[in-house]
C-alpha cells in the first residue's frame, strides 16, 4: 500500500467511525490482532476500539472529528486531528455535562501491509473536561 492510499484510507476510516458512527469500518482499516494505547482509556483490541467509538457516539450524538495533517514515514503514519461534541451522556465516569467541547490530539499508526496493527493516541482530555465543567478552569483557581 503506497503512502497516499493510507492516507485516504485513514481519512475514508476515520471519518465512517467517528463522524458517521460505522464502527464496522475498522475492518477496513485494522488488523484483527491491533493493540490500542491511550493514556486515559484503556482499549483491547479492535472489538473494544468499536465499543469505545459506541460509546464515545452515545454520550456525544453530534461527534466529529477533522483530519489536519497526515505525515507517512516507512510503516508509520502520523495524524494531527480536532475532534468536539456536546457531552449529553455520561462516558466512562465523565458526566453529560450538555456542554460542547472541542479537543485536539495525535494518533501514530503502525501498519504492516494494509492493516494497522497498532496506534498511539495522544489528546487534550484535560482541556475537554475543563469545557464540559468537570474540572475548574485554572483561572478561576487562581483567584480565589
Amino acid at each position: 500500500m503506497t503512502p497516499e492510499e493510507r492516507k485516504d484510507l485513514v481519512r475514508r476510516t476515520i471519518t465512517a467511525i467517528i463522524n458517521e458512527g460505522d464502527v464496522d469500518a475498522c475492518a477496513d482499516m485494522y488488523a484483527s490482532r491491533c493493540t490500542f494505547h491511550y493514556p486515559n482509556f484503556p482499549v483491547e483490541g479492535v472489538d473494544g476500539y468499536r465499543q469505545f467509538m459506541r460509546d464515545m457516539r452515545q454520550a456525544n450524538p453530534d461527534l466529529h472529528c477533522d483530519i489536519h495533517d497526515i505525515l507517512v514515514d516507512g510503516d508509520l503514519l502520523a495524524a494531527r486531528w480536532t475532534m468536539g461534541g456536546t457531552a449529553h451522556g455520561e462516558f466512562r465516569g465523565i458526566p453529560g455535562t450538555g456542554k460542547s467541547w472541542v479537543m485536539s490530539g495525535m494518533q501514530l499508526l503502525k501498519w504492516d501491509d494494509d492493516r494497522v496493527v497498532e496506534e498511539w493516541g495522544s489528546f487534550d482530555l484535560f482541556g475537554q473536561l475543563q469545557q464540559l465543567g468537570v474540572v475548574p478552569e485554572l483561572a478561576e483557581e487562581q483567584q480565589r
